[in-house]
């Protein structure tokens, strides 16, 4: 069977996605502001910082202390910011210890500009010098990185956190879909009280309403099928109980050339009037099971059919609907004698809270393949065109009961089962109602 999509999975996928897709459209979003930022932040920095060093660097450099290479004394520290005094020439007149030992710009610049790998800000100074304040790119490059690692962890944090937190109400919403799943399948229109619990959500209401107007359309459609089946059967079982007796009549006095006609023709009546008998006892007016103890010899007693020899287990302590078991019964007797059985044998047990009835017969049996065809279709309740009036209605009594029919693989005829849960432990004979 092909697996279907799931509604939950593909909307956490899709979630899970869509978080993604969002963080980083956020995060590049973002770094671009924050490049933006960045950049304006740290070029006010380098102007300011060149503004204040022009202010506190006296008019005559000459006079400061400084090593052979033009290197300002200072002590050790770590500088983000470098700077150079460049005079005419051009040459270096002064630096810091970790400016460039050659000249980023000449006499005569002014604000900003790109050197190689240097962001500087030149100011103008007396005696054709200039002062140059500079920083590294790649220290900008590093505050751009980690300002982007920042704020991508960030919204992919946010957004798987959300992704999960939408999941699991994407998960909380479907549960109402779940619930009114096991309601549906729980569903049994025939019942009178039988309804669906009220739809959670709004969007389930069309679905609810769909199902329940289903519900109430089938149940009128089977009850109006099981009343015409009814009073169909009560109409033919009268005049069929006048013409068996009229066949057995005929057959006592009619000569020996007509007898074997007269014989077909009573066994004809006498299944068309168990198939009636039990169409009455399926599809009678009460819908709920006449539960009583049933001596299964004493049943089988009263179900003779022609040509077959049945014996039968005693049961203590069987319990079933003795006219719906009886019609079954008929119906799978005679399906054996039709199918060439001379004997078949009943025998019932109780099992784990069940009653399983079985009968075997003598006859040609049916091979395995045969078997499981039959069985899928009494699974499936398709029984049109796959198989006979007898095990249908087997089937129908025993699901009546809660049970179900199986076809037994047997080793010589054939074997059917019946099996229904005891509405009372096993062994004991008091039935519901009782």
């Amino acid at each position: 069977m092909r697996r279907l999509p799931s509604i939950k999975q593909r909307l956490s996928r899709a979630l899970v996605v869509v978080s993604l897709a969002w963080g980083l459209a956020v995060s590049a979003v973002v770094w671009l502001a924050v490049r933006h930022e960045v950049d304006e932040i740290m070029d006010a920095t380098l102007q300011e910082a060149a503004e204040v060093l022009f202010g506190v660097l006296p008019p005559d450099l000459d006079a400061l202390p400084r090593a052979p290479d033009g290197v300002f004394p200072a002590p050790p520290h770590e500088e983000h910011l470098s700077w150079q005094v460049v005079g005419p020439g051009p040459r270096l007149v002064l630096r810091s210890h970790r400016a460039p030992l050659t000249p980023l710009l000449g006499p005569g610049a002014s604000g900003f500009a790109t050197v190689e790998e240097w962001r500087v800000h030149a100011i103008p100074m007396a005696g054709s010098r200039v002062l140059i304040v500079g920083q590294p790119l790649t220290e900008r490059t590093e505050a751009r990185l980690e300002a982007a690692e920042y704020t991508a962890g960030a919204a992919l944090v946010v957004g798987l956190a959300c992704a999960l937190w939408l999941s699991l109400r994407v998960r909380r919403e479907l549960e109402p879909v779940t619930a009114l799943s096991n309601d549906v399948a729980g569903y049994d229109p025939l019942l009178p009280e039988a309804h669906l619990a009220p739809a959670q959500r709004t969007e389930l209401l069309p679905m609810h309403t769909a199902v329940t107007e289903l519900g109430t359309r089938l149940a009128r459609r089977i009850r109006s099928e099981r009343a015409f089946a009814a009073h169909a059967a009560h109409a033919l079982r009268t005049p069929l109980a006048g013409m068996v007796a009229q066949l057995a009549t005929a057959q006592r006095v009619s000569p020996p050339q007509a007898q074997p006609m007269l014989a077909l023709a009573r066994q004809a009546a006498d299944r068309l009037r168990r198939v009636v008998t039990a169409l009455l006892a399926l599809f009678r007016t009460e819908s709920e099971l006449r539960w009583r103890a049933v001596d299964l010899p004493q049943l089988v007693a009263q179900l003779p059919i022609e040509g077959l020899r049945v014996s039968a287990d005693a049961a203590p302590g069987l319990q079933a609907d003795a006219d719906l078991l009886a019609a079954a019964l008929a119906n799978l007797l005679d399906n054996a004698a039709r199918h060439g059985a001379s004997s078949a044998h009943l025998s019932a047990r109780c099992e784990a809270g069940a009653w399983q009835l079985a009968l075997s017969d003598d006859g040609p049996g049916i091979d395995d393949a045969r078997r499981k065809h039959l069985q899928t279709a009494i699974d499936e309740q398709d029984y049109e065109g796959r198989t006979g009036l007898g095990l249908m209605l087997a089937d129908l009594v025993a699901r009546a009961h809660g049970g179900g029919l199986r076809l037994m693989p047997s080793v010589s005829g054939c074997a059917v089962a019946l099996s229904w849960p005891a509405p009372t432990p096993c062994g004991q004979s008091r039935v519901p109602g009782a």
